[in-house]
């Protein structure tokens, strides 16, 4: 956890979108990890999130991304269809469990993917850093 860093602006942005959305982790990261060393290092807090799923949560752990798997548990408690939903992702996992899921993704360039990359996997929306977000949601 030494390693990471929180986007700059990224609280902010948190705070601002769980008033009017519905918010949402999919992870393959343990949740104890998540929840009791990750995010308080950054501040922000757990219940920002109607749903935390990780791939611990699978009666398969090894169906984690790029199956839809986690996605489609969060769908089904949130009672949303795919197209009610949108995912934010840096990795090509990502966009591969989104695009499984029927849902869009949107990438953000701070990760693992190039636009180039995330243009070939057919992403539409594709953003510098996530604080860019707003910029492309519609109500």
């Amino acid at each position: 956890t030494d390693h990471l860093r929180f986007v700059e602006g990224g609280v902010a942005l948190l705070e601002s979108l769980r008033v009017k959305y519905r918010l949402a982790i999919a992870t393959g990261m343990h949740p104890q990890l998540l929840k009791e060393h990750i995010m308080p290092k950054f501040d922000v807090a757990p219940e920002w999130f109607e749903q935390i799923v990780t791939s611990y949560d699978l009666l398969d752990p090894a169906r984690g991304k790029p199956f839809p798997d986690l996605l489609e548990i969060i769908l089904e408690r949130f009672n949303v269809s795919p197209e009610q939903a949108i995912m934010v992702g840096d990795a090509p996992g990502d966009v591969c469990m989104a695009q499984a899921a029927k849902i869009e993704p949107i990438v953000v360039l701070t990760g693992q993917l190039s636009r180039e990359e995330a243009t070939q996997m057919g992403v539409h929306h594709i953003l510098h850093t996530v604080t860019d977000l707003p910029t492309i949601l519609t109500d």
